[in-house]
């Protein structure tokens, strides 16, 4: 069994109706918004941590399944009294703007939790909300610890120490459990702490573009990827209405093309307009039109005409 220690988030807020549903998979009873007090926490990381062990992107992974529905409790404790909350919600967060302690992108398994608002729990509540109980630990199995030096599995090589100029840590991979996480007193992390929660600003369309082109890899919100797709629509309209405006400007050059350079075959004429820009084009068009107009003026569809007159009631002219 394997006990890693890292510190929880202060994201403390009134639960969703998704939350909701996912928190009444664990109730017999139906609970309402009113009944939870929810937070969320950073299970474990892929940083070195200071007992020189860390977890790989595949165990985090696996990590991120198994727990789904663990309890959390107090000091690894196996006694169900001290049972105090439960993992509802699980996510893997990519930061592409945060290293490692070895350089590498951080990546971390993030839980959402939550506890019974009641007589029992409102201690515990107010630790949470007041930053008292902030480090976690998690308890899971695996079947692998890759050295860093040697990449052996479970070799005699001591984490901390170091090899020919080479630090030693373990890599914790091919997660086999996950057990369950615990408030401690001491996290193996450096960094252990109530992180508060800041609100992430929402990316505007011209920062979703810059991100897309300067990054390997971007994490958007819901409502920056409905952005995103609407602002896509948008395109795919205005690229509609382009094809049609631009077979309307070569219908209408072609027919003045026929005019004005009768000797042009219709390929030659084609040739010509696929090489032109749109806005080339309605400007080829526009004079071609007036020496269009030149060799064939219009004719008036409003042109005198004298109608004979029929010869009704004849019989009365005298």
């Amino acid at each position: 069994m394997i006990s890693k220690s890292y510190a929880s988030t202060n994201e403390i807020g009134v639960p969703t109706d998704e939350d909701m549903s996912l928190i009444n998979n664990y109730a017999l009873k139906a609970l309402t918004k009113e009944d939870v007090f929810c937070f969320s926490v950073i299970l474990c990381d892929n940083d070195i941590d200071r007992d020189f062990e860390r977890f790989d992107e595949k165990a985090l992974l696996t990590l991120k399944d198994l727990f789904v529905g663990k309890t959390g409790i107090l000091n690894h404790s196996m006694k169900s009294e001290d049972q105090a909350c439960r993992t509802y919600k699980t996510e893997i967060i990519y930061d592409n703007l945060k290293k490692t302690s070895d350089n590498q992108p951080y990546i971390c398994l993030k839980a959402w939790c939550y506890t019974v608002r009641s007589d029992k729990n409102n201690s515990l509540i107010r630790d949470i909300e007041s930053g008292i109980k902030k480090e976690v630990s998690i308890s899971c199995s695996s079947k692998s610890r890759i050295c860093s030096v040697c990449g052996g599995n479970n070799c005699s090589h001591i984490p901390g120490k170091t090899y020919q100029s080479k630090a030693c840590h373990k890599t914790i991979t091919d997660i086999l459990d996950a057990y369950e996480w615990s408030f401690v007193a001491v996290p193996a992390q450096r960094n252990a702490g109530v992180t508060k929660s800041k609100k992430q600003k929402e990316k505007n369309m011209e920062n979703i573009l810059k991100s897309i082109k300067e990054e390997d890899e971007i994490t958007l919100k819901g409502v920056e990827i409905k952005r995103l797709c609407d602002y896509i629509t948008s395109l795919e309209k205005q690229s509609e209405d382009g094809k049609l405006y631009r077979q309307e400007l070569e219908a209408s050059a072609k027919k003045h093309f026929a005019v004005t350079m009768p000797t042009l075959n219709e390929e030659q004429v084609d040739e010509i307009l696929k090489s032109v820009s749109s806005e080339t084009l309605a400007a080829l068009s526009q004079e071609l039109a007036k020496k269009s107009t030149k060799i064939l003026p219009p004719v008036s569809q409003l042109y005198s005409e004298k109608k004979e007159e029929k010869n009704l009631n004849q019989q009365f002219k005298f």
